[in-house]
């Protein structure tokens, strides 16, 4: 018989959907779980997403099939678990005729992303008439409209998700403690915290999303990865509106989502390069920038009096060649053992406790 594993002690900075996901994981297998948020849990990056459980659909363009196909079967792992903190949606992408893509080529994108959800699809891309678009989307321009293409992703209330992880965690005899800024760490599992003396682990995991290179700078450590931070901003719209939307800029090219929310929408996201020290607002441009992709679409023209709130968080995305466009940049996560350190860089809410199994896998090919 094989030899059974000793629990270990293993440290989490951050707390934030990588952190309570691989604290989770961790805990189920046996070990003692300590996790240091700076602040409270989850009140960075992993509260200021776009709520949406998904394969990334523009990810099809970069040619990141693999990361689509895992996602979406995270997707439904989701839906499956929390089928109340969960909502199956079908989205809606318009078609203008002399300013959208093609409806068919639209078509093939949203069908191959029905296809590599295989099992895990959890329902039918299709095509629209105009008059088929404008009864689900009845807020749309009808000038020049030719109808749509349709899929199904979903939309989470990511505030009881995040509830429920929280009290997995608890329950399974994590020790979070919020308020807790980390100081200093090492690779040989040494950890400072701003209120108790240095404690010892057989692992840490820095967790810190993007904070995750600025610590390891702190301390000294390197890393063969390299992030580029991008803040997304979000608005919160006085528009109710039936399906979510997925509108395209003319301008670059990218496309934003319009999210039912009670009755109002949530608009976004943008994506601007950002800097560690910078602080994450939404500026003027970027509320602009929203504003004006959906008033090219929608029948009736918003202003800055319309935002009944807004919101940013900043997204660390894993450098994995050369390109210097941030869209291009894959979203996919790294996962870097340094002796008794582990980093983690990148990575996104659908899947989070995928990479938390895989953090912990990695535990227990490197312990003794």
């Amino acid at each position: 018989m094989p030899k059974e594993k000793k629990p270990l002690k293993i440290a989490v900075i951050g707390c934030g959907i990588n952190g309570i996901s691989c604290a989770i994981s961790l805990a189920e297998r046996g070990h003692t779980i300590h996790i240091y948020e700076k602040k409270t849990a989850f009140s960075e990056t992993s509260a200021k997403s776009s709520k949406l459980l998904h394969g990334g659909l523009r990810y099809l363009e970069n040619g990141q099939f693999k990361l689509v196909k895992e996602s979406l079967k995270e997707r439904s792992n989701w839906v499956k678990k929390l089928p109340n903190m969960t909502k199956i949606q079908r989205f809606y992408l318009p078609v203008y005729k002399g300013r959208s893509r093609n409806k068919f080529i639209l078509y093939a994108g949203v069908k191959l992303y029905e296809i590599l959800a295989g099992s895990y699809s959890l329902g039918k891309s299709k095509m629209h008439s105009k008059r088929e678009t404008l009864e689900a989307n009845p807020y749309l321009k009808p000038e020049g409209l030719t109808g749509s293409v349709s899929y199904v992703d979903v939309q989470m209330d990511d505030y009881q998700i995040a509830e429920w992880l929280k009290n997995q965690a608890l329950n399974k005899g994590v020790i979070l403690k919020e308020n807790h800024e980390v100081l200093s760490f090492s690779k040989n599992g040494s950890l400072k915290t701003s209120s108790s003396s240095s404690e010892n682990y057989d692992f840490v995991i820095n967790a810190t999303g993007p904070w995750a290179k600025e610590l390891l700078n702190k301390n000294n450590i390197n890393s063969k990865f390299d992030m580029s931070l991008v803040r997304g901003s979000h608005l919160i719209i006085n528009l109710k509106i039936q399906c979510p939307l997925v509108l395209q800029s003319e301008k670059d090219g990218r496309i934003i989502f319009m999210l039912p929310l009670e009755n109002l929408c949530l608009v976004g996201t943008t994506e601007h390069k950002h800097l560690i020290k910078d602080p994450i607002v939404c500026t003027k441009i970027e509320r602009d920038y929203l504003l004006n992709i959906i008033n090219s679409y929608v029948d009736v023209h918003l202003t800055s009096k319309d935002i009944v709130d807004e919101y940013a968080g900043v997204r660390p995305l894993v450098f994995n060649s050369k390109t210097r466009d941030i869209s291009k940049i894959s979203r996919d996560s790294a996962i870097e053992l340094n002796e008794s350190l582990i980093n983690i860089f990148g990575g996104k809410w659908t899947s989070g406790l995928s990479l938390g199994h895989k953090v912990s896998n990695m535990i227990d090919r490197n312990s003794g």
